[in-house]
């Protein structure tokens, strides 16, 4: 039983530990064949995670295909309920996951800010000066497109769907974004990441469909690279009372967003009913 626990878990952390072994494997490469040296690797790096990631997505969709075609618990799953839902609505229901991961990002680091957070992890500081110190088309195409596709794949389509076989959806929800956080290495990217996990989570299921998640998860990312790069929402900062009140708004359009798409997920299922 003790060697049955240890192969389950290993099962569902080794594609991680792959993803980030090739991730470092290239960009060690792209350095050495672009000849970047100490001081342009900070305006490189987004180019090189760039570069990482789309090396690594068909790795990864290697793992997801492996458990679609094994028939897996979870895809068995989806596949019956994605059966039953059918095609309808599902434009409207794209564009309202985009929409609702778009404004929980916005939300979460407007609160993250706010409280100070973002100011007192240096771990955040020096990540967030990487990531938006290079050109701009890398960020869009890297870090908003890219890295949420190759997370969705890797998180939700590969780690919490195997961890839904063996423990359940409640429990693999919150232990896959607790993985998706802990891996972030910081205190405000753990904390973000573990809440948008477990919406992306909801995301997944409510589509029966991985796209759901990759959908919400590029409507975050893009929305936080348009929001630095461009300061558009810096005009919230002449006052607390504005600030807080555009927050409470767009927070309660999120809400708005996920009463309409919390219909027909499976999430008061038991566990012995997945």
């Amino acid at each position: 039983m003790k060697n049955n626990g240890f192969l389950r878990i290993w099962g569902i952390l080794y594609p991680v530990f792959m993803y980030y072994a090739v991730s470092n494997i290239v960009i060690a490469l792209a350095v050495m064949a672009l000849n970047i040296t100490e001081d342009n690797y900070v305006q490189s790096y987004t180019m090189l995670q760039t570069i990482a990631v789309a090396v690594a997505i068909p790795m990864l969709y290697g793992f997801y295909r492996k458990d679609q075609q094994l028939f897996t618990v979870y895809h068995q799953r989806t596949r019956n309920e994605k059966e039953e839902a059918g095609k309808e609505n599902m434009l409207w229901t794209g564009v309202c996951i985009f929409l609702c991961g778009a404004l929980a990002g916005l939300v979460l680091n407007q609160i993250f800010e706010a409280t100070g957070l973002t100011e007192m992890s240096e771990g955040y500081r020096n990540v967030t000066s990487h990531f938006f110190s290079g050109d701009l088309l890398f960020e869009i195409l890297g870090l908003g497109i890219l890295a949420p596709v190759a997370e969705e794949i890797l998180y939700r389509g590969v780690v919490y769907a195997r961890m839904s076989g063996w423990m359940g959806l409640r429990m693999a929800a919150v232990s896959s974004a607790l993985v998706f956080g802990g891996l972030h290495m910081n205190l405000v990217q753990f904390a973000y990441a573990f809440l948008m996990g477990l919406l992306l989570v909801f995301f997944l299921e409510k589509c029966h469909n991985l796209w759901g998640a990759v959908l919400g998860h590029i409507g975050a990312n893009l929305i936080t690279v348009l929001r630095v790069e461009t300061g558009m929402l810096d005009w919230m900062e002449k006052n607390q009372v504005l600030y807080w009140g555009v927050t409470a708004l767009m927070a309660a359009a999120c809400l708005l967003l996920l009463w309409f798409l919390s219909g027909n997920t499976p999430w008061g299922k038991s566990k012995g009913q997945v």
